[in-house]
């Protein structure tokens, strides 16, 4: 339980690294996505009920729930698989439409995707996680003016159409600290 009367400052906690890996079901044709900690994203078809899955793809990406400074809260975002930025797939989807908004106003936002695209299988993100979330990333913010506002994925018209990027940890798995890397590439 989170402590009302605080000024909540956010930090990741639980951190995990891993892969939202994508497959659709060659029979009904549904699409799915989960999140795996295998050092390797697993590609293999399995059977699950009536659904033969196979591999589409995968992304890398961190899971993470949030802990307060102050009060030492938790939120669990648990059922967040990643964050995506909307590429526009539809003038009728809600997240294509705040997006164009808030991007007038020089806000990005970003999708919390949930474990799975399919209605009847999706679990929702609460708006009082997305509220921490956006919190989270616009206490992190150098820049003046600059806004960032984290959506529910079930604002999605329709997830098995929907085009966005999902955001990548692309350093989760270098085997040097960030600085070696970086003075490596630029010669030094």
């Amino acid at each position: 339980m989170l402590d009302k009367k605080c000024r909540h400052s956010w930090r990741m906690a639980n951190i995990r690294y891993g892969f939202l890996v994508t497959e659709k079901c060659r029979h009904c044709q549904a699409v799915e996505t989960y999140f795996s900690i295998e050092d390797v994203p697993p590609k293999e078809e399995h059977r699950e009920g009536d659904h033969f899955w196979r591999y589409l793809g995968s992304t890398q990406t961190v899971k993470f729930d949030l802990r307060c400074n102050s009060c030492q809260g938790l939120v669990d975002c648990s059922d967040m698989q990643a964050l995506m930025y909307c590429m526009k797939c539809s003038e009728k989807c809600s997240v294509c439409a705040m997006t164009d908004i808030c991007e007038s106003q020089g806000i990005m936002t970003l999708v919390a995707l949930t474990s799975d695209v399919r209605a009847e299988a999706r679990r929702e993100i609460s708006l009082d996680t997305v509220t921490c979330l956006s919190q989270y990333f616009n206490d992190r913010i150098r820049t003046v003016g600059k806004k960032i506002l984290i959506l529910p994925d079930w604002m999605r018209q329709d997830p098995t159409i929907c085009k966005g990027e999902v955001l990548q940890d692309v350093g989760m798995f270098q085997m040097e600290p960030p600085e070696a890397s970086l003075n490596a590439q630029a010669g030094f």
